[in-house]
């Protein structure tokens, strides 16, 4: 019998609740889905702080009424803006060379665990970048190794107190009394590389309506993050201002944008004539309204490097020593369906950039990366079998 969780995921601008299981060959399979447009947050404050329970509460009757069943327990992702994270390099002795057990693990974790009484944060996932033996090589799996000690270098996610309590709060309106949380950067990484990849350093931007998050991990955890105020409503703010049209308008251009279009370009003699789309054309009160692609474009490129700056400044000031070559990876709704902006990204940072989404079939959409991994997250284990905390860990023992 199929075991169904319920998640509940905090975009920029959307409350997203899904209800899910697993399918064959590891696929995700949607019972129900909820989702509540919100005002979003920022600097760690909710913007509209009053309505927030509302829009909970009607995401999660989505859910249920498309599920048709209740929802008990509900698991829910964190953003950057209300978690932290904190890499602590530990090691213990083992008293003499044996084999290493997963006790021996749980003892290293706990020994790092140095946060667990900080005022106004709570622990919610401990997870390896990677674990060292007597000979100081790095391994993802200790268990059943033989050595006199073990150390490691282990990532602590937090989540804010007030957070917690204003979720909590929410969620009992709806008569939902058991939550349990987990870091949604963790479960993007998870969700969208595999292990080697994870192993060598991954960066993510989840760049959402008015907001981006962006997260560097190894081996199974979390090794920074941070969080800026960019979106991909600046674009629609940018083109709805330079062309005098209203925000509903200007979305409607960005989808119909390719940044890779260069309409100043004439092909050499030699070569056969080429068309080239030298407008923009959406329809406006049942007319057809025209834009120059290259003035458009201009716009939109002035965006992006403007957003490139805020990766470039987040990446400079970062303590966490990550290899020079990392690419950087690029989710969410706010820039992943621009067809061109990785590429022109790319140029800005002298980096590689590759749009990444969930590869679930019928999921695949880059704003669903962050809603899907919560729920991978959680489904990695049985729920019936105690709390996410413990038995996550033991998870990845076996990875």
């Amino acid at each position: 019998m199929k075991q169904s969780v319920a998640i509940l995921d905090f975009g920029t601008s959307k409350i997203t609740v899904l209800i899910g299981s697993r399918g064959i060959n590891n696929s995700i399979c949607i019972d129900g889905i909820g989702v509540c447009e919100y005002a979003g947050y920022s600097r760690g404050m909710w913007l509209d702080a009053e309505r927030l329970a509302s829009c909970i509460g009607h995401a999660v009757a989505g859910a249920e009424d498309r599920a048709r069943q209740k929802i008990e327990k509900l698991y829910v992702g964190v953003p950057n803006e209300f978690s932290k994270c904190k890499v602590n390099d530990v090691c213990i002795s083992l008293n003499k060379k044996r084999r290493i057990t997963e006790q021996d693990v749980d003892a290293l974790r706990e020994s790092g665990n140095r946060f667990c009484d900080e005022e106004g944060w709570t622990v919610i996932n401990i997870q390896p970048v990677f674990y060292t033996l007597d000979n100081e090589h790095k391994l993802v799996e200790p268990v059943g190794m033989t050595s006199t000690k073990l150390g490691g270098s282990i990532s602590y996610m937090s989540v804010r107190n007030d957070f917690a309590e204003t979720v909590n709060s929410a969620a009992a309106l709806v008569d939902i009394t058991e939550t349990e949380f987990v870091s949604s950067s963790l479960a993007e990484l998870l969700l969208l590389f595999d292990d080697c990849r994870r192993d060598r350093c991954v960066m993510l931007a989840d760049v959402g309506a008015i907001g981006t998050s962006l997260a560097i991990g190894r081996g199974d955890g979390v090794c920074v993050q941070n969080y800026f105020a960019w979106g991909g409503a600046r674009i629609s703010a940018a083109l709805a201002d330079k062309f005098g049209i209203s925000l509903k308008q200007a979305e409607q251009l960005k989808r119909k944008l390719i940044l890779s279009l260069e309409p100043d370009y004439f092909p050499p003699e030699k070569e056969e004539p080429a068309v080239m789309q030298t407008e923009y054309e959406i329809e406006v009160n049942s007319e057809i309204k025209k834009f120059d692609v290259a003035e458009v474009n201009l716009a939109v490129r002035l965006e992006i490097e403007r957003f490139a700056r805020y990766i470039d400044k987040a990446l400079k000031c970062c303590e966490y020593e990550f290899p020079e070559y990392t690419t950087l990876s690029v989710t969410g709704g706010g820039l992943g369906t621009i067809r061109g902006a990785a590429e022109y990204l790319a140029e800005c940072l002298n980096r590689e950039v590759e749009i990444v989404k969930p590869s679930q079939p019928m999921l695949d959409r880059p704003h669903l990366s962050s809603a899907l991994g919560v729920l991978n997250m959680v489904l990695m284990y049985n729920p019936q079998n105690g709390g996410l905390f413990d038995r996550f860990r033991r998870w990845f023992a076996k990875r």
